[in-house]
């Protein structure tokens, strides 16, 4: 799936001088950070605050399908949905596989900033899932696990890519045919289209 890493503190993609969590001992795969470029820009676009925040999960068994991960974003959105009415949530996940750690997943959540200003109510809800009510494994909180990002603020911006592009990174990544390595929602997708329906309305 993965045909080249590199290695750089700074990536240039569409106009955009992106952060990169890296040094000489992590590569990185130029693939998953457009990805996830592309989830974060329209998430900006949708929401004039939004709040990124970082989680880490762990399975107690070993699994050959990604359900579990898959499961948990179903049940998340449409609990966000159901509670605060909120929508266009976007995510950016990844599979990994150590022998620390067996597998687990990293996860970003792009969150609409006006709903959603704290991230504990966030990992709280995910926590009871993953360990209580699924059993799955335990989740991980990193330090400073979250950023709420205002639109047109490049600090805060970067701040938060750069802590989400430690997904992009080379080593742990076990490709194969039968199970993808990571998943994301598709806001970049809706975006596009949505600037298609306006230039189409334009031209008629």
């Amino acid at each position: 799936m993965f045909n080249e890493s590199v290695r750089q503190e700074i990536y240039s993609y569409r106009g955009l001088e992106l952060p990169i969590n890296a040094d000489e001992k992590y590569r990185f795969i130029p693939m998953l950070i457009e990805r996830m470029a592309d989830e974060f820009t329209a998430a900006m676009e949708l929401h004039s605050k939004v709040l990124a925040v970082r989680i880490d999960l762990q399975a107690v068994e070993s699994s050959e399908t990604n359900t579990p991960i898959e499961e948990l974003m179903k049940w998340f959105k449409q609990d966000l949905n159901r509670r605060y009415h909120m929508k266009n949530i976007g995510h950016f996940w990844v599979r990994e596989i150590s022998r620390k750690k067996g597998i687990h997943w990293h996860l970003v959540l792009l969150l609409d900033g006006n709903i959603m200003q704290s991230s504990w109510a966030v990992t709280d809800k995910i926590k009871n899932y993953w360990e209580e009510v699924k059993g799955t494994g335990k989740i991980f909180i990193p330090k400073n696990c979250f950023t709420q990002i205002k639109r047109g603020d490049k600090e805060a911006f970067n701040k938060a890519f750069y802590r989400a592009s430690y997904l992009a990174k080379e080593r742990s990544k076990k490709s194969s045919n039968k199970v993808r390595c990571f998943g994301a929602s598709k806001l970049a997708k809706l975006i596009r289209g949505r600037n298609e329906t306006r230039t189409t309305n334009k031209e008629a």
